[in-house]
């Protein structure tokens, strides 16, 4: 496939394709790397290609043009990074910035990764930090795992009371526990100059950005961007010298949290398509489920937004979203039985929970 060859050549894991692309599939590639949000990084892939083998002019000068877009976009997110972690630091309570621009930092050009949203990690009394988002906005909903906080115009705003989470309810309690173990030992990085954040140190950020994936297969569908975030933290991670232990103190975790699998199917994909070596990767690919679950990235792009079987939430009262997730999570019964089984209890433990609370 043309544009698994452009992700391998941005990687530097090929040279060249196997043919010189038409036009027609030029564009399809440009289509492609958009709905996977890999605009910037592939472009690094086009300078890398031979003269005959670069894409038309104009279409070259608008995927230029789409990643100086990026860049300015990475510089806002940077700053406002930086900015949302420091307010909340003087506020008393201690954070940490999940993946966003700490994942851009493990790219080669950091400023080549689209950016999202910011999802920030306090640490503190959900109560009390409800109560002071929603003295400024006060019809803000809350759920278990987060809420909004638009501070800021442009740039898209979470915190989080939970990193990420389970259905199913004993494995989600020994996630709690494991992420709150981890939250007294973050990792300090220096964001592009902008200033200093903390984020997930490398043992918490391989069980994190796993179950984040796998969340997301469950409601919303997941793209290529994730799994190249996966792809990157591997390298700098497993790919050390101290890769082998760190393996050694994830893989009971996955495996205690029900996740080995999954991991399982990841590992496959990112060697089919990243052609991740061996011994970067968690455990032992699993091809069938992997099978499975690059075609779901591919139909899905990025968090579901080309999956045309996804409906539109915003337009779905909380019943209808009940029934229509559960049967939406149904078509994982033969990959992921037991989280299919929990799902419904889920969904309606947590409505009494937020309608007990308030927080609907």
């Amino acid at each position: 496939m043309l544009f698994f060859e452009l992700i391998r050549i941005a990687l530097g894991r090929q040279n060249t394709f196997s043919h010189t692309p038409t036009e027609k599939e030029w564009h399809d590639l440009f289509e492609e790397a958009k709905q996977q949000t890999l605009i910037g990084v592939l472009y690094d892939g086009l300078c890398r290609l031979s003269a005959d083998q670069k894409p038309p002019r104009q279409l070259l000068i608008d995927w230029h043009a789409s990643v100086q877009k990026i860049i300015c976009d990475n510089k806002r997110l940077n700053h406002d990074t930086v900015w949302v972690s420091q307010r909340w630091e003087k506020l008393g309570y201690r954070n940490i910035i999940l993946k966003g621009q700490g994942n851009a930092l493990l790219y080669p050009d950091p400023m080549l990764r689209i950016p999202g949203d910011i999802d920030i990690w306090l640490d503190g009394d959900r109560r009390k930090i409800v109560n002071y988002v929603r003295s400024h906005f006060p019809k803000l909903e809350v759920t278990r795992i987060e809420m909004e906080f638009p501070v800021r115009k442009n740039t898209p705003i979470e915190i989080h009371f939970l990193p990420s989470f389970l259905y199913d309810p004993f494995k989600d309690k020994k996630m709690q526990r494991y992420f709150r173990q981890q939250l007294v030992q973050p990792k300090q990085v220096e964001l592009q100059e902008e200033g200093i954040i903390n984020i997930p140190n490398d043992e918490m950020n391989l069980v994190f950005q796993l179950s984040h994936i796998y969340r997301h297969l469950f409601y919303e569908g997941i793209g290529l961007r994730q799994l190249m975030d996966f792809y990157y933290l591997s390298q700098h991670t497993l790919a050390s010298t101290t890769g082998e232990k760190l393996k050694g103190k994830v893989l009971p975790v996955i495996r205690d949290l029900g996740m080995m699998d999954f991991c399982k199917a990841l590992m496959w994909v990112l060697g089919e398509v990243f052609y991740m070596p061996n011994d970067q990767m968690l455990a032992e690919p699993d091809e069938h489920r992997g099978r499975f679950l690059l075609s779901e990235v591919m139909r899905a792009g990025n968090f579901g937004h080309s999956d045309d079987r996804v409906g539109d939430w915003a337009e779905m009262n909380r019943w209808k979203r009940l029934t229509w997730g559960t049967r939406w999570s149904w078509r994982l019964i033969g990959q992921y039985p037991r989280e299919v089984f929990w799902h419904p209890y889920y969904r309606i433990s947590q409505y009494f929970w937020r309608l007990f609370n308030g927080y609907l």
